[in-house]
């Protein structure tokens, strides 16, 4: 480029540190006018997702098998719930309590059980490698189609502590960039990055540049490409010239809402969630890791794991109902998958995706019920058996989303919202 067209001397080194590390996380999104076929039956308008990493053992948390004998029911004793007839792990007491605003899925029965593939799956709907395209993840799923395409703050955040051997699953997939993930790690910590380091006049001068340069750009690359990289470049100006930092910081909460919480990453990541979605964002991950319990030291980890993760998610409930906010927020509770009901020869349990559970509330579903059901052991489903594609279809209709809908690609391709075949669970709706 001649520098004859810049219409200010700028340092390009500087001008791109300055808006780079913001860039590669800012989403942002169209406004798409999709409807559900029942969507008078639903009202949520946004979701939580509370990602339990590494697998969850069903048997250990919300389909405890007591009479099993204990090389199947562990080391946990069942305690009844709000529900009658319904058991908990006593290591769930605070959710047990509250079963009434839970709708308790027992008959998940998914085909993948490796974790990488797994995460993938449960995220998606679609197993990895299918049709050769990379699928959006329901956090991008949500931003494309329920999203502010003007906001301020990204449609879509993911914080917190992911299984070690992983990351985060943040796949825009063909959605595009606009539809990435913001990842904060720490929820604890202020978000970094989104303060100019310069005044407005300047900082100003400096986009116009930008935009010149994107100018010269979008002239040797394909559309979408170049569609792309301006979204994210616009997203992350908005993200630096606002005080988008004031959603993520929990400083501003009491101290009573920190206790209320728990001072851990999770309990912070769900109280962090709340503001998010208080001021608007769309679609909150919130990861929680060491759930994958092969030996008895893992198992040990999760003894304590389990309480805090109870607590939090509990004040989670209690403290949107109270902010009239739980009938508009869809709040799922699951991992990648369950874990074996027999215990092994170390002490722990092995993945399993054949039976296991998971867990929904809020958004104007019919709680206070059990949807499938598992065998005197746990070992297969024998009523009400849920894929992961149906599962995905009923996320997709509590949320308004059109889940029959196909949607083009950049390849040309017209690629339906959930797998072929998936169905929404009539019984929440």
């Amino acid at each position: 480029m001649q520098p004859t067209r810049l219409s200010v001397s700028i340092n390009r080194r500087k001008m791109f540190q300055l808006t780079s590390a913001a860039m590669s996380t800012a989403a942002s999104s169209t406004i798409v006018t999709a409807r559900s076929p029942a969507k008078e039956l639903s009202s949520a308008k946004r979701c939580l997702l509370l990602w339990m990493d590494g697998g969850q053992s069903q048997t250990d948390s919300f389909d405890p098998k007591p009479e099993a004998g204990s090389q199947i029911s562990g080391e946990f004793s069942a305690i009844s719930t709000k529900l009658s007839g319904v058991y908990f792990s006593e290591r769930w007491g605070k959710l047990a309590a509250r079963a009434d605003q839970l709708a308790i899925l027992r008959g998940m029965c998914t085909e993948e059980a490796d974790h990488g593939r797994a995460r993938i799956y449960m995220h998606t709907g679609f197993r990895p490698g299918q049709g050769g395209l990379n699928y959006p993840t329901l956090g991008a799923l949500v931003s494309a189609e329920l999203g502010q395409h003007d906001s301020i703050l990204p449609n879509f955040v993911a914080t917190g502590v992911p299984l070690g051997k992983y990351d985060f699953v943040t796949d825009c997939g063909y959605r595009g960039p606009r539809h990435a993930a913001l990842v904060h790690y720490d929820p604890r910590q202020p978000l970094a990055h989104v303060t100019p380091a310069v005044a407005a006049a300047p900082f100003s001068r400096r986009m116009e540049v930008l935009r010149e340069i994107n100018a010269e750009y979008a002239q040797q690359s394909s559309r979408p490409v170049v569609e792309g990289h301006r979204a994210v470049q616009e997203r992350a100006a908005r993200l630096m010239t606002a005080d988008a930092a004031a959603a993520f910081d929990l400083t501003r909460e009491s101290e009573r809402q920190h206790e209320r919480y728990g001072r851990h990453s999770f309990g912070q990541g769900c109280l962090l969630a709340r503001r998010l979605i208080e001021s608007g964002v769309r679609f909150v991950e919130v990861y929680q890791g060491n759930w994958d319990t092969h030996e008895a030291k893992v198992v040990a980890e999760a003894r304590d794991l389990m309480p805090a993760v109870d607590h939090a998610v509990s004040t989670l409930l209690d403290d949107l109902s109270e902010r009239g906010l739980l009938d508009e927020t869809l709040l799922i509770l699951m991992g990648e998958f369950g874990r074996t009901p027999r215990v092994n020869n170390v002490g722990g349990r092995d993945h399993f995706a054949k039976a296991w559970t998971t867990i929904l509330a809020g958004g104007g579903l019919r709680t206070g019920q059990v949807i499938g059901s598992t065998d005197a052991t746990g070992s297969e489903v024998i009523d009400r058996s849920i894929s992961a594609r149906n599962y995905l279809a009923t996320i997709c209709q509590a949320l308004d989303i059109d889940y029959t809908r196909q949607v083009p690609t950049p390849i040309g391709r017209n690629v339906g919202i959930v797998d072929q075949g998936g169905t929404p669970l009539a019984e929440l709706f």
